[in-house]
């Protein structure tokens, strides 16, 4: 039986005095709205564990996969023993990127999946190279020549997979086709999770690879006193999910007995994405079993059943995620699950944006004067035509009009001059404060959302996908629990 919607009051003064409060919850702890949400009507809420309910921190944890994996590479795929001197680079690979497996490339698209900058390996590729590998024709991201970089966790590995190539390439060892180094890199990282050579030394130092979240148990216990059923739906296993837990849950005044008591159900090694639209029957967790809780801990499992354990459904249920297709997508497609992607680089790039806040202003205003410029020249030859016609067809009119027709003609050469001029005095700094705006969110690639004026890849799939996103749950103190969340009107080009 579901649980029963409370009715949104909409006349409530919390709910009607955070709508004009808003702007006073600084911009890295709000919010924000691609599709309208009632938080009243939300009966159950999920969380994925890795990048959701647990931050890591991303230099150190990136660091290890990086290392384990290039040792596993070199000693059980006997590559070059060059690859161990090789050193991570946080900054290289970002989120919403594509890699072509074949070429060895790493690519970032807009919304119309253009490619709009990449790298060979390490190497930037030069504009000639990318149209010559990817203009011809459209990219099918779903071949098995490409995969996307939708995790966090995907950023050690492809960087890995990019300075082997490199050093594969100036060893004399230049590939056609490098998928199988691709594949080698992702079975060896894969198997530094599953051997628990990874977990194991996350475990033994959890303050040194985990960002703890101090507000992260409270939000959780907000929900619940809000009527909120509560889940944890993750693919580790329970001894690694466990550890986590007591280290985020088990921490301060006011904790509860014990970490699994906040949830109604944990499912644990739960096979995402296939979870949501499996028919895999629950299996107890033995080790979880004598356990001082009667919450459920089961393994496998399946959305039904989640949603009959629940006594919740559909939209009923709000899904948190870091993964936007093994997260968000498929339990928006397959379950119709409202859901919130976290969005940890949030934080960095809603600070840059505040950072270079005059930059931008700078920039609006020179681009708006140059879009100016170009209608006056248009204009101008326009004028310019109209009058050499008129010019040749007043033999027989006023001398005045004549004379008048004849000093224009001879004033816009001179007004066309001196726009050209002005555009090229306007563009050095234009293309600076470009360039500078972009390096300022990451040196190679730029903002993880946008690309030019274009949303990147990842920003439509976020729009698309995600109900809300947000850098971390705790922002959900900022507001009551039967919050109307409303998206921003959709302008169309025409209205703006």
């Amino acid at each position: 039986m579901a649980l029963a919607k409370s009715t949104p009051n909409e006349q409530d003064p919390s709910v009607k005095a955070l709508r004009y409060r808003e702007h006073r919850i600084p911009r890295r702890h709000r919010v924000f709205v691609n599709r309208n949400l009632r938080l009243s009507n939300i009966c159950a809420i999920g969380f994925d564990l890795d990048h959701t309910l647990a931050h890591y921190d991303p230099v150190p944890v990136e660091e290890l996969a990086f290392d384990l994996t290039k040792q596993k590479l070199a000693q059980s795929r006997n590559y070059p023993r060059e690859i161990l001197d090789l050193k991570y680079d946080p900054t290289f690979v970002i989120r919403g990127l594509v890699v072509d497996k074949k070429r060895g490339n790493l690519l970032k698209m807009d919304y119309f999946n253009f490619v709009s900058r990449g790298h060979h390996g390490i190497r930037e590729l030069r504009s000639e190279e990318r149209e010559r590998a990817y203009r011809s024709s459209r990219i099918r991201l779903g071949h098995e020549n490409y995969s996307s970089v939708d995790t966090l966790f995907h950023l050690p590995e492809v960087y890995l997979f990019l300075c082997v190539v490199g050093v594969l390439e100036r060893s004399g060892q230049k590939r056609s086709d490098y998928t199988q180094v691709y594949d080698d890199v992702r079975e060896m990282i894969d198997e530094a999770h599953r051997d628990g050579s990874l977990k194991s030394v996350i475990t033994a130092n959890l303050d040194h690879y985990i960002r703890l979240d101090t507000e992260m148990r409270t939000v959780l216990e907000e929900f619940r006193r809000g009527g909120k059923k509560l889940f944890l739906l993750t693919n580790s296993d329970w001894a690694y999910a466990d550890a986590l837990l007591r280290h985020l849950l088990e921490r301060g005044r006011g904790a509860p007995s014990h970490r699994s008591e906040i949830f109604d159900l944990v499912v644990v090694q739960a096979k995402k994405p296939s979870f949501f639209a499996a028919n895999a029957p629950p299996e107890t967790v033995p080790e979880a079993v004598s356990l001082p809780t009667a919450i459920q801990i089961v393994r496998g499992a399946n959305g039904s059943y989640l949603e009959k354990t629940l006594g919740a459904s559909g939209d009923e249920i709000l899904y948190f995620g870091d993964h936007t297709y093994g997260d968000i997508l498929l339990s928006k497609k397959a379950l119709g699950w409202r859901t919130a992607m976290l969005v940890p680089e949030l934080d960095r790039e809603i600070r840059v944006t505040q950072d270079h806040s005059r930059d931008f202003d700078r920039l609006s205003r020179l681009s708006a004067e140059r879009h100016h410029l170009e209608i006056d020249k248009a204009a101008l030859g326009r004028e310019l035509r109209r009058l050499t016609l008129l010019e040749g067809e007043a033999d027989g009119a006023d001398p005045a009009r004549r004379k008048e027709i004849a000093a224009r003609l001879q004033s816009i050469p001179e007004e066309i001059k001196h726009i050209e001029q002005r555009s090229v005095e306007m563009d050095p700094e234009i293309e600076e404060l470009r360039v500078k705006i972009d390096r300022a969110y990451n040196p190679y690639w730029g903002s993880i959302f946008r690309e030019g004026n274009e949303s990147s890849r990842f920003g439509h799939q976020l729009k698309d996908f995600a109900c809300l996103y947000t850098s971390r749950v705790s922002n959900f103190l900022h507001y009551p629990m039967n919050y109307y969340f409303q998206s921003p009107i959709g302008y169309m080009p025409h209205d703006i």
